[in-house]
């Protein structure tokens, strides 16, 4: 009867164990930011949505532009960035987002301050 009851308790146990992993690598992946859109280095990238940069080339600290010209195309791309309005852009460092604006200007005035 012990060996039952140790043998149902590790099984229990198991089954949670793995349960509880799924969930996590699952909500990590929900939560992960598209590696294309992150930059390299000290310099940004910018996902511009409903506007595109003009001279992206000339921005100083600016490495990449990804512009889309619709919100279905961003919400269809990237669902888990929650942009529901345009003109919106999106700078990145190679880590992480540092800016969300519907502002061009900020979004390079924050660019060309922080390069």
């Amino acid at each position: 009867m012990k060996k039952w009851l140790s043998l149902l308790f590790i099984i229990c146990l198991f089954t949670l164990c793995a349960a509880c992993s799924n969930v996590t690598s699952k909500k990590q992946y929900e939560t992960s930011l598209p590696k294309e859109l992150l930059s390299q280095g000290d310099e940004y990238s910018v996902l511009a949505v409903g506007k595109s940069i003009d001279h992206s080339e000339d921005i100083m600290g600016l490495k990449k532009v990804k512009y889309l010209s619709s919100l279905d195309q961003v919400k269809e791309e990237y669902p888990d960035l929650g942009i529901k309005k345009s003109p919106f852009f999106v700078v990145f460092d190679d880590k992480e987002i540092v800016l969300r604006t519907s502002s061009l200007d900020k979004a390079l005035l924050f660019i060309k301050e922080n390069y």
